[in-house]
């Protein structure tokens, strides 16, 4: 490209005619070879932005889609709940069912905001618990698909925006309930789609439910010009919206007829693109124009044949003019260019923008070989793939190449090279596409695909991919799952942060077990799995890892211990794939012993699936029992251990059973803190103790408290001193009727229990303190807390008489409750040895089978008309 190199080629030239065939021969060379790169780089660029923006408006959507999907599932399984407790199979709702039910489904509307109507309505929608029926329903509910939530068409209703929704329930009738459409607002508000983007939800009536932006106006209109329901993977759909072009991208729905549409403004796509084409074309242009004109030049001459010095010498500085051109086109070109020998592989020219982006100065490219630019691992395939190129072969044209900046940082470039002869060289031009963010980009996509973003691990579908695949179907491994019960009230409790912030320090150690002994991924929430792939590192893997489970995690500068729940299945005996395997691990982790130590590793056995179901048909008959008020309370009477007058009583919960015998509370009660029915079955104990304390009042006992007993999950999930004083007032009780009795752990969260303690203080409820010294209670909670009485656990009161220990323990017990100005009472007393030991030892109360065994309400009318025992009075 020097003019000397001309001038000496024209100079050497044997006529005019030859030279200007030369130079048409060159220059539409040079043309095609820079339109053509030109047109591919143009063309290349556009297809990757529309492929990009295609692509995270499809992620975005289908993020959009898989959201809405979990909300409404969510509601299907709450409203599917409520058909399978609502009533008989023949569709009437009995008397004893319909009170509970509209308690069941106010509860489950409380605690779903989004609803604003929920009630069971019959096939034609008229309402049969309070609410607002739909005589619309039949129109649109289809009974073909039983258990399925059907989605109505959007109405408004009391100036708002509603969504019908219903579920099939026994006998012909419907769960009815109205979706707000504020809560698919804020579906499509909070994907982060971006400042220009529209996010919107339309139905099968082709309705618009939510849009982005300020536009009210939109909500409830025809989407035909918004967004297409269907079309084919990966298809281009486009529109305008808002009198502005986008593409638009649709999330295709699974199971509810609802699309989730993304579209973002065609001009942000590809307004970049549209600058650089018209750069390129004008690039191209001049370049044409500059060869045309000294082209033109060269034939006029041509057909002169006059003055062939003179023409000679205007040609030679026309095709100067013209390189002088070419030179400012390939200058200051927006991409690198080179040219470089193919021989000696040094650099033979440059240009600007290739000088910016890899720091070289002109005069330091132009002392170097194209090796310096590489990364070292690529020299001896760069040397290869030049000698494949002067052999004839054009190389690999879609390889990335990883080239090298002077600062020493790195980027990803495809490169596009032609050979051609310089200057008397083989050589090759290339161009350099700087390819280092799309790449970026799409590494990012495929991480988050496969990874958790909060703790960095792979996710279950990455462990189940590297099992199956690539471990193979008849490999041994095994899966430890680990669930870390407690990081859930960390996030409750302290705030989302504070959750993260423990995932990730739980996540940053079990990370540490993975590397040759496996692999670690983490399931959403408080899950995480371990896979151990080599049998010799069994032992050290699971000795680590419980140290992982067991060791405290600092939350708020003070340290908060887990409660682990492990299981561990092994391949092929539990589980002929991966996500069997899992599963099987999961039930094993779950499956829990009353006496097991924190963090056991449960090892599944096929039992346990079949004991599982057992437990589960226990609680659906608990459930049953509950509603139906197949249980029972037995009344224990508290006696002051001096005179043996009854000062109180105990109310205790009997689940009778057909054959005449009863179900241990030990065996239904952690049943029910476990399924949430500890719930209604607390509710329904504070009832029945009120109505038995009116019969006790109509009797002439009202002197005489009940104390119902309340599990420590019951006391966090629910507002006991509110429960007390409903059962009290809907009898009409004074303040004292009713007593609650706590075990230790309820108090393992103090200002919890501080709150809840000091609202049944002030409305005159007693609180005592059950089972006491069997727990690990905290002197100063019971410093602080408004307790009334220490209950002495009976484990302790049947060694009195006969055991120092254990009578050491009840001193202590009886002192420390002497100075915080508490009562004592001892269970469990069924010998007189004990009654003796603890009123000479200053305990105020007792019971047990020494004083009377627990019996139902008339025994225990029957039993206070009767009077005193005379043991009980000595």
């Amino acid at each position: 490209m020097d003019s000397a190199v001309h001038d000496r080629g024209f100079m050497g030239q044997g006529s005019p005619e030859h030279s200007t065939r030369h130079i048409r021969l060159v220059g539409g060379f040079l043309a095609f070879v820079f339109g053509m790169s030109l047109l591919f780089i143009v063309e290349t660029d556009h297809q990757r932005r529309v492929e990009g923006a295609q692509a995270q408006n499809q992620a975005f959507a289908d993020e959009g889609q898989r959201i809405l999907g979990a909300q409404l599932l969510n509601l299907e399984r709450a409203m599917n709940g409520i058909a399978a407790d609502s009533a008989s199979p023949d569709g009437t709702v009995p008397s004893d069912v319909a009170a509970e039910l509209v308690r069941h489904i106010a509860g489950v509307a409380e605690r779903r905001s989004e609803l604003a109507d929920l009630l069971l309505v019959d096939a034609s929608g008229a309402p049969l618990t309070p609410g607002e029926g739909d005589p619309s329903l039949p129109r649109w509910f289809d009974a073909t698909n039983p258990g399925h939530l059907r989605l109505g068409k959007l109405e408004r209703r009391h100036g708002r925006w509603m969504l019908p929704l219903a579920v099939a329930a026994p006998g012909g009738n419907r769960v009815f309930a109205r979706l707000r459409q504020e809560d698919l607002q804020d579906v499509v508000e909070h994907l982060p789609a971006g400042a220009d983007a529209i996010a919107a939800i339309t139905d099968r009536y082709g309705i618009v439910l939510a849009r982005t932006g300020d536009v009210p106006d939109a909500i409830g209109q025809p989407a035909e010009l918004l967004l297409r329901h269907a079309g084919a993977p990966g298809e281009r759909v486009s529109g305008r919206i808002g009198g502005v072009e986008r593409m638009i991208a649709v999330g295709q729905p699974e199971h509810y007829p609802l699309w989730v549409g993304v579209g973002v403004t065609t001009a942000s796509v590809l307004g970049p693109w549209y600058r650089f084409t018209v750069l390129s074309a004008l690039l191209y242009l001049l370049y044409c124009l500059g060869f045309g004109y000294m082209f033109r030049r060269l034939r006029v001459s041509d057909r002169a044949q006059q003055a062939y010095v003179s023409d000679l010498t205007s040609a030679t500085t026309r095709l100067a003019d013209a390189e002088q051109r070419f030179r400012l086109i390939f200058d200051k070109s927006p991409i690198p260019f080179w040219v470089y020998d193919t021989t000696t592989l040094a650099f033979l020219e440059v240009n600007e923008a290739a000088v910016r982006s890899y720091g070289y100065a002109r005069d330091e490219f132009l002392a170097m070989r194209i090796t310096d630019i590489r990364d070292a691992h690529d020299a001896d395939e760069l040397i290869r793939v030049v000698a494949s190129v002067r052999a004839g072969d054009e190389g690999q044209p879609d390889r990335v190449w990883i080239h090298r900046r002077k600062d020493g940082s790195t980027l990803d470039v495809r490169l596009h090279a032609v050979s051609l002869d310089f200057a008397g060289h083989a050589a090759r031009l290339v161009l350099a596409e700087d390819i280092t963010d799309s790449l970026r980009t799409e590494r990012a996509l495929t991480y988050r695909a496969t990874h958790d973003v909060i703790t960095g691990l792979p996710n279950t579908e990455a462990l189940v991919d590297y099992l199956d695949q690539g471990m193979g179907r008849d490999a041994w491994y095994e899966v430890v799952y680990v669930h870390l019960r407690g990081i859930d009230h960390v996030t409750d409790t302290f705030g989302l942060d504070a959750g993260r912030g423990v995932l990730r320090a739980v996540a940053s150690r079990f990370g540490r077990l993975a590397g040759v002994r496996g692999m670690v991924a983490h399931r959403p929430g408080e899950r995480f799995l371990v896979a151990i792939t080599d049998p010799a590192s069994h032992d050290a893997t699971m000795s680590a890892l419980l140290d992982a489970v067991t060791e405290p995690v600092a939350v708020n500068d003070a340290l908060h211990t887990l409660d682990p729940q492990i299981g561990l299945a092994r391949h092929p005996a539990d589980g002929a794939d991966a996500g069997q395997v899992i599963a099987n691990a999961a039930l094993a982790a779950h499956f829990k012993h009353v006496d097991d130590d924190p963090g056991k590793v449960q090892v599944y056995d096929r039992l346990m699936a079949q004991r599982s179901m057992e437990r589960l048909t226990m609680a659906s008959r608990m459930r049953q029992a509950i509603e139906r008020g197949e249980l029972t309370v037995h009344y224990q009477p508290i006696v002051d251990a001096r005179d043996g007058q009854i000062r109180s009583l105990e109310a205790l919960v009997r689940w009778p059973q057909a054959d005449g015998g009863s179900i241990a509370p030990d065996a239904f009660i952690p049943l029910c803190e476990e399924t949430g029915l500890i719930v209604p079955l607390g509710h329904w104990a504070f009832g029945t103790a009120a109505r038995a304390h009116a019969a006790l009042t109509a009797a002439g006992h009202g002197h005489l408290s009940i104390a119902v007993n309340v599990s420590a999950v019951q006391f966090r999930r629910t507002d006991v001193a509110a429960e007390v004083r409903s059962a009290s007032l809907a009898h009409g009780l004074p303040s004292h009727a009713l007593q609650v009795e706590l075990t230790e752990s309820s108090l393992m969260e103090p200002g919890y229990a501080l709150a809840a303690l000091t609202r049944l203080n002030e409305q005159g409820t007693r609180v005592s303190l059950d089972d006491f010294g069997t727990g690990f209670s905290s002197l100063s909670y019971l410093r602080d807390l408004p307790i009334d009485a220490l209950k002495i656990d009976r484990s302790f009161i049947v060694g009195l008489g006969v055991d120092e220990r254990a009578a050491s323990i009840c001193r202590s017990i009886i002192a420390l409750a002497r100075t915080l100005d508490m009562a004592v009472v001892a269970e469990g007393v069924e010998r007189e040895r004990q009654r003796s030991w603890l009123r000479d030892n200053g305990c105020d109360r007792i019971q047990g089978y020494f004083v009377k065994a627990a019996m139902p309400l008339n025994d225990l009318l029957a039993y206070l008309v009767a009077g005193q025992p005379n043991h009980l009075l000595s």
